[in-house]
């Protein structure tokens, strides 16, 4: 068992600028965090596009230093063509940087002062590179453990088919135009100035790519690891949150591994930050338990992880909803797989007049609504695609959303009932657009106070049955559209009211649709609008909890202490929305 270190570790011997030849002759950068010991010792990789001189040192330096502590060489890289690293990038995860990757792993792993075996880990972008270079087999590559990672990169970018707008096609894209010029950390080779002109000549903006491909395709796919799960053979431990960016991602990659690799799941509260700074609560300390995962897989150590239940979610319940709070309602709980085989598939139905129920349209009963598409819908449920490891952002109360909304209603509930597993909602609808979208949300009203968001989904109608070959409705024609809703775990408690709200806009979250239209959802005997809901109606899973170390004290990683800010400027006339996000500081 890993010694827990009771102070913060101090700094790690390091040698910074190593350079690592790839196959192409062209050389990446890699900063080293070396242990005490001089004995030969394993490598964990963080592989990034964020300048490991800057950026990226700033948010990673201190979990460097603590897995230095914990008698790992730690290795910060530079993705070719960022950073100090020499090459050319002209779009976000693309297939050479995987193939950089298996030889990065492999040039460390052959390396005096490394034992052979290599680990990786990282948040978001770093969790994506530990998966995607594991599908190259690197044969050196032992164990990884990706954090808040995403699995299908054009659904992480097109929700549903939909341009996502507020973190991926907006800020996010234009940090990374800003970084992709800024030049290299000066080095006493003077090297960086060559790298400097290689970066601004020949680097593209990462938009370009979504300007590009607007459907699914090749250039999608070298960026998903979920065409690559099978060739998987590292030991994978996945860290996700319920209210991060990627909801469902580390469901789908848990179930994807092969039956032959070791895997594990941990699913808790947290928006896109780290669970031991990790808001709104419960904070733990993961990086104890990917040690335990990484002494285990790389130094052969029994520490106890592998007799563990591979699962370990954090069962929701209901919050006051706010954009930034302390605390989350809810209790860890360990199952021995995903989905719970206690969960079993439960219909409710959209009947007129605003009814939801469990029994289908009766024979005769004809039943429909029809509502104008109103693109600034969507501004309570914002909060689930902040990103950039902010501490605010949980979704609104979705009364604000109502009145753009059809919203269904369900009974009070006369027992406590949980909904574990993957909703989905299925639509009969008409439109007078050729083009147009659906929303559900799954949402929780309390008997006297604000409702709150549970899940959410969203489609573009033109891809009802392709993602790859959109076709348009043909206006006033019934078409079938399948909405999956977002992974979730989740207690409605008794007296509170099951509810879902169909609108055609998720805004910020996804740009606005090119068309007005009036779109009609259809309810009848022929029609069955409904969700399906997977119902966990015995909450014991007869497994141990899991014990989590509570979080040990680490700074701010981006080093500000500044919160997230949203400003939502509405004209009252009706025709403008705007949503301004901001730091703190100087930067919008």
């Amino acid at each position: 068992m890993t010694e827990w270190l009771e102070e913060r570790p101090g700094p790690a011997r390091t040698r910074p600028n190593v350079r690592i030849p790839m196959r192409d002759g062209v050389e990446l950068s890699a900063d080293l965090f070396y242990p005490e010991s001089d004995e030969p010792a394993p490598v964990i990789i963080k592989y990034y596009p964020y300048r490991k001189d800057d950026v990226l040192r700033g948010l990673t330096v201190d979990r460097a230093n603590y897995y230095a502590a914990h008698g790992y060489v730690t290795a910060l890289l530079d993705v070719r063509g960022t950073g100090a690293s020499a090459g050319v990038c002209d779009r976000m995860l693309r297939l050479q940087e995987w193939e950089d990757g298996y030889d990065a792993v492999e040039w460390l792993a052959s390396r005096s002062w490394c034992t052979g075996a290599v680990g990786m880990t990282g948040v978001s972008y770093g969790g994506y590179s530990a998966l995607l270079t594991a599908a190259q087999a690197p044969p050196s590559l032992k164990a990884i453990a990706p954090i808040y990672a995403g699995w299908d990169l054009y659904e992480n970018s097109h929700p549903g088919g939909m341009w996502q707008t507020s973190i991926w096609t907006g800020p996010y894209n234009a940090m990374m135009t800003a970084l992709s010029g800024a030049p290299p950390a000066a080095d006493a080779e003077g090297a960086w100035l060559e790298i400097w002109e290689e970066h601004l000549d020949r680097n593209q903006p990462w938009l370009d790519t979504w300007m590009r491909n607007p459907v699914d395709g090749p250039r999608w796919h070298e960026g998903s690891v979920r065409y690559g799960l099978e060739n998987i053979r590292a030991a994978t431990f996945i860290i996700g949150g319920w209210h991060d960016i990627f909801v469902s991602d580390p469901f789908y990659m848990y179930m994807g591994l092969g039956a032959d690799v070791p895997k594990k799941l941990m699913m808790g509260p947290y928006l896109h930050i780290a669970p031991n700074i990790g808001s709104p609560g419960d904070r733990v300390d993961h990086l104890h338990e990917i040690v335990r995962w990484f002494d285990l897989h790389l130094k052969g150590e029994d520490t106890g992880i592998a007799d563990e239940p591979p699962v370990n979610i954090w069962v929701r319940g209901y919050d006051q909803p706010k954009a930034r709070r302390e605390g989350a309602n809810g209790y860890w709980r360990s199952e021995a797989g995903w989905p719970p085989t206690r969960a079993t598939d439960e219909a409710l139905y959209l009947h007129p007049h605003g009814r939801l129920g469990g029994t289908a349209p009766a024979g005769g009963e004809e039943g429909r609504v029809s509502y104008a598409y109103d693109p600034a819908v969507g501004i309570s449920t914002m909060g689930l695609m902040t990103g950039f490891g902010a501490d605010t952002g949980l979704p609104l109360d979705q009364r604000r959303d109502a009145p753009g909304s059809v919203v269904f209603l369900g009974e009070p509930l006369e027992a406590d009932l949980e909904v574990t597993g993957f909703p989905h909602a299925t639509l009969y609808i008409s439109s007078t657009a050729e083009v147009t979208a659906f929303s559900v949300k799954l949402v929780d009203f309390h008997p006297d106070g604000p409702w709150a968001l549970v899940s959410r989904g969203i489609k573009n109608a033109t891809q009802r049955d392709s993602r790859t070959h959109p076709e348009p409705l043909v206006p006033g024609e019934i078409s079938e559209v399948t909405i999956e809703l977002e992974a979730t775990s989740y207690v409605f408690e008794a007296g509170h009211r099951m509810g879902i709200m169909v609108s055609s806009s998720d805004f910020p979250l996804v740009w606005p649709l090119p068309q007005n239209a009036v779109n009609t959802i259809h309810m009848d005997t022929d029609h069955p609008s409904g969700v399906s809901l997977p119902v966990v109606r015995r909450p014991d899973s007869g497994l141990p909890p899991p014990d989590y170390r509570p979080a040990h004290p680490m700074p701010d990683p981006l080093g500000t202490n500044e919160p997230l800010r949203w400003d939502l400027v509405e004209d009252l006339t009706g025709t403008e929305v705007s949503v301004v996000i901001s730091t703190g500081g100087d930067i919008t």
